[in-house]
């Protein structure tokens, strides 16, 4: 499955693997959203460390997918951890952050995935 979707500690967890398509991220939020499990979530983790498609994806579809995680953000405390482990990734995620932010979602950057998840079990600053 190329978009794993796992609901632990009060995280929603996307991640991406291999090749996907954007539809796939949207189909598996969603369908995660609609389990009554998620409610109460602290926060989402987006990962992309284990993406090879990210590196076809254009600035706009960043952006897209930035926008698409905001209108639902109320559903993860509007609070998105985004995780890519080398520069590219990384990068690309800080771009998606730009869009988060201008939207009015809390986010941070990482390498890593355990930093990310205590970010945002830490809650709001």
């Amino acid at each position: 499955m190329p978009v794993d979707f796992e609901f632990t500690d009060r995280i929603i967890v996307l991640r991406m693997i291999d090749l996907y398509a954007p539809a796939d991220i949207q189909k598996a939020l969603l369908e995660g959203l609609a389990d009554p499990r998620t409610s109460g979530a602290v926060g989402l983790l987006f990962d992309v460390s284990r993406s090879k498609s990210l590196r076809t994806r254009t600035s706009d579809d960043v952006v897209a997918m930035g926008y698409f995680l905001a209108q639902h953000a109320d559903a993860f405390a509007r609070r998105v951890a985004l995780v890519g482990f080398d520069d590219f990734p990384y990068g690309m995620m800080r771009m998606g952050r730009v869009t988060l932010e201008h939207e009015g979602i809390t986010s941070e950057v990482f390498r890593e995935e355990t930093p990310a998840r205590k970010w945002l079990l830490q809650g709001p600053s």
